[in-house]
C-alpha cells in the first residue's frame, strides 16, 4: 500500500544557524486523502466495467437466449484477423519509416523548418481523426474524387485515357487502408523518436563525419543503431494504436469490404441481431494482444536503454545537408499536405457544392449546407451542442483531476528526500508517482472498442440504464482521454522547480496553499494546452460515440459516420469543416496565449 502521508521533519533539518524548518507533523492531510480517493475512483471507473463485462460473458447473461459467446463469430474470422495483421503491420511499418525520417530531419539536420517543422509532424493530432479520413474520400473516390477527376483530365490532355472513367487511384482498397492507417500513426512514432534524437550525443555522428561518412551513411550506420530501442518502442506503440484504430477502417474498409477486428466488434453490436457476448470475446482478444505488445515493449525496449545519450553538456549538432535540404523540406511539405491540408481542402470544396460532383466543382456554389448544419438540421445541431458540452466537461474534469494528482506528487518530491537522507523519501515519491502513472495509463492498454463494449454491459442494465445517455458518454470519454490528460499534466508540472514547493513547506504553507498559490499558476499554460488536446479528441471521437450514443443524444462522431453511410456527402463535408473550424480556433487561441506568456516572461 502506498503511503500518502508527508514525511515528518528530521533533526537534519536544523541548519547551522539553529533555526528549525517549520514543517507539518506526519499526518494524513486533506490533500493526501483526496488524492487517494481520486485514484481509487479512477481505478474503479477503468477496471469495474471490464470485470463486469467478463462476468456477463462467463455466466452467459451477455448472450442472447440459445446463443453462446462464440456463436456470433462467423466463419470468416480468419480473413478478418489476416486483414488486421496486414493493415496494422503495414501501416505501423510505414509510420515508423516516415515518423523516424521526419524526426531525423527536424532534430539532426538543417533541412527542416525550425520550430514550425517540429510542430508539423504532430499537427494531425489536432485534427479530428474521422475528418481526415472523410477528406481523403472526397479526394480519391475512384469515380468522383476531386484529385482523381483532375488527374483524368490532365492525362486526357496528353492522350491517355483511364478505362471506365474511374481512378486512376482507388482509396477504397487495401493499399488505401494501409496508407491512411500509416498517416494516422506517424505522430505517435514521431513523439517517441524525436526526443531521443534531440538528446543524442553528437560526438558519435561527428566522429563518423570526420572519417568521411556522408549524411545518409552516418544516419543509417550510426544514428539509427544508436536509437534502435526508441524506434522499437515507437513501432510497438504504433501497433497498439493501430489495433484499436476505428475511424479509418470503418470508412475505407466498409466500402472496400475489408473488415478488421475493431470494425467487426462494431458490427456485432450494431447489426441486428446483436451479439454482445461475441463482441466482448473479440474485444477481449484485442486486449490480450495489446497487453502482449505492452509487455514486449517494457521487456525489449525499456526506458533509458539508449547508452548514447549525452549529458547536460551535450548539444545536438546539426548535419548540414547542402543541396539535399530541398529534398528534405519537400518531404516535410508533402507529409503536412497529405495529413492535414489536402483532406481539409477537399472537404471545404465539397461543403460549398450543392451536391458532390467532380465536374465543374466551382459552379453552383452555395452556403445553404452551412445554414442547414448550424441552424435547421436538428440532428447536426444537437450533435454539435452535445459534443462541445461533452468535450468541455471531459477536458475540464480530466485535466483538473490529473493536474491535482500530478501536482500532489510533484510537491512531495525532491526536498523531501533531503529531509530524511534521500533514499527513503525518494522511494516514497516514486511510489506515489508510480501509482498515479499506473492508474492514469491503464486505459492506454485497452482498445476503444473494448471500452465501449464493457460500458454497455456494465451500465446499460437496471438499475442504472445509462445506455444512450449523456452520462455514459461522459464516463467513457473520461476513461479514454485519461492517458492524454495525465501526460499533458505531467509535462506541465515537470517544468516547475522543486525548490518552490520546498520553500513553501519551510515557511509552513499547507499542501493546499502550496498547490493553489504556487504550483498551479506556474503549470497553468501547459494544463490549458492539455485541455485543448483532450477537447479535440473528444469532439471527433468515433469508436465510443458510435457504440454508446443514441438518437436522443447524438454526437459528432456518430452523426458524421451516419451521414457518410447514408450518402449525404455535402452535409457530411460541411459538418466536418465546422468541427475542424472549432478545433482550429481553440488550437490557435492556445498558441496565441502561450506565445504571449512566453514573450512576457522574456520581458
Amino acid at each position: 500500500m502506498v503511503n500518502l502521508m508527508p514525511a515528518p521533519p528530521a533533526d537534519a533539518d536544523t541548519k547551522d544557524t539553529g533555526v528549525r524548518r517549520r514543517m507539518p507533523r506526519s499526518r494524513v492531510t486533506v490533500v493526501g486523502a483526496l488524492a487517494a480517493s481520486l485514484l481509487v475512483f479512477l481505478a474503479a471507473l477503468v477496471i469495474y466495467p471490464i470485470i463486469k463485462a467478463v462476468i456477463s460473458v462467463v455466466d452467459g447473461s451477455a448472450a442472447a437466449p440459445g446463443q453462446s459467446a462464440l456463436s456470433g463469430l462467423s466463419s470468416d474470422l480468419g480473413s478478418v484477423l489476416l486483414n488486421t495483421l496486414v493493415v496494422v503491420g503495414g501501416g505501423s511499418l510505414i509510420a515508423v519509416i516516415v515518423g523516424t525520417g521526419l524526426a531525423w530531419i527536424n532534430e539532426r539536420t538543417d533541412g527542416g523548418f525550425g520550430g514550425l517543422g517540429q510542430f508539423m509532424p504532430i499537427a494531425p493530432l489536432l485534427l479530428p481523426g474521422i475528418t481526415g479520413v472523410l477528406g481523403w474520400v472526397v479526394l480519391l473516390d475512384p469515380r468522383i474524387g476531386l484529385l482523381n477527376s483532375m488527374t483524368r483530365s490532365v492525362l486526357g490532355t496528353v492522350g491517355i485515357s483511364v478505362p471506365g472513367d474511374e481512378g486512376p487511384i482507388n482509396i477504397f482498397s487495401m493499399t488505401g487502408l494501409v496508407l491512411l492507417t500509416a498517416l494516422h500513426l506517424v505522430p505517435f512514432v514521431y513523439l517517441i523518436v524525436a526526443p531521443t534524437l534531440k538528446n543524442l550525443d553528437p560526438s558519435i555522428e561527428e566522429a563518423a563525419r570526420i572519417n568521411g561518412a556522408g549524411p545518409l551513411r552516418t544516419a543509417l550506420r550510426v544514428t539509427l543503431p544508436a536509437i534502435a530501442p526508441s524506434i522499437g518502442a515507437a513501432w510497438t506503440l504504433a501497433i497498439i494504436n493501430g489495433i484499436g484504430l476505428f475511424s479509418v477502417p470503418v470508412v475505407i474498409g466498409t466500402t472496400a469490404r475489408i473488415d478488421v477486428v475493431s470494425v467487426r466488434v462494431w458490427r456485432l453490436l450494431t447489426n441486428y441481431p446483436t451479439s454482445t457476448a461475441s463482441a466482448m470475446v473479440l474485444a477481449g482478444g484485442m486486449l490480450l494482444v495489446v497487453l502482449a505488445f505492452r509487455f514486449a515493449q517494457s521487456y525489449f525496449f525499456p526506458a533509458g536503454r539508449q547508452a548514447t545519450i549525452g549529458g547536460r553538456g551535450a548539444r545536438a549538432g546539426r548535419i548540414r545537408l547542402g543541396p539535399w535540404r530541398i529534398l528534405t523540406k519537400l518531404v516535410v511539405i508533402v507529409y503536412i499536405l497529405s495529413a492535414v491540408v489536402l483532406p481539409v481542402a477537399g472537404l471545404l470544396i465539397v461543403s460549398f457544392q450543392r451536391f458532390w460532383t467532380a465536374t465543374a466543382p466551382w459552379k453552383n456554389l452555395t452556403l445553404s449546407h452551412y445554414e442547414d448544419v448550424l441552424l435547421y438540421n436538428p440532428v447536426t445541431y444537437q450533435a454539435l451542442i452535445h459534443s462541445v458540452a461533452l468535450a468541455a466537461l471531459v477536458g475540464t474534469i480530466a485535466m483538473a483531476v490529473c493536474a491535482f494528482l500530478m501536482l500532489y506528487a510533484h510537491q512531495h518530491r525532491g526536498g523531501a528526500g533531503r529531509r530524511t537522507g534521500g533514499k527513503k523519501i525518494h522511494h516514497r515519491f516514486s511510489s506515489r508517482k508510480g501509482l498515479i502513472d499506473l492508474v492514469t495509463s491503464l486505459p492506454a492498454t485497452i482498445p476503444p472498442s473494448l471500452i465501449g463494449v464493457s460500458f454497455i454491459l456494465a451500465f446499460s442494465r437496471p438499475p442504472l440504464n445509462l445506455y444512450g445517455t449523456f452520462a455514459i458518454l461522459l464516463l467513457a470519454f473520461l476513461v479514454m482521454q485519461l492517458p492524454y490528460a495525465a501526460s499533458a499534466a505531467g509535462t506541465a508540472t515537470s517544468v516547475v522547480g522543486n525548490d518552490l514547493a520546498e520553500a513553501a513547506r519551510i515557511f509552513g504553507a499547507s499542501d493546499r496553499r502550496t498547490m493553489t498559490k504556487i504550483l498551479l499558476p506556474l503549470a497553468l499554460p501547459g494544463l490549458a494546452a492539455g485541455w485543448v488536446l483532450v477537447f479535440i479528441h473528444v469532439l471527433g471521437e468515433v469508436t465510443a460515440a458510435s457504440l454508446l450514443s443514441s438518437t436522443s443524444n447524438p454526437v459528432v462522431g456518430s452523426v458524421l459516420l451516419d451521414l457518410y453511410t447514408q450518402g449525404d456527402f455535402s452535409t457530411m463535408a460541411t459538418f466536418a469543416i465546422v468541427v475542424w473550424a472549432i478545433s482550429s480556433v481553440l488550437v490557435f487561441a492556445s498558441l496565441l496565449v502561450s506565445n504571449r506568456r512566453f514573450a512576457e516572461s522574456k520581458g
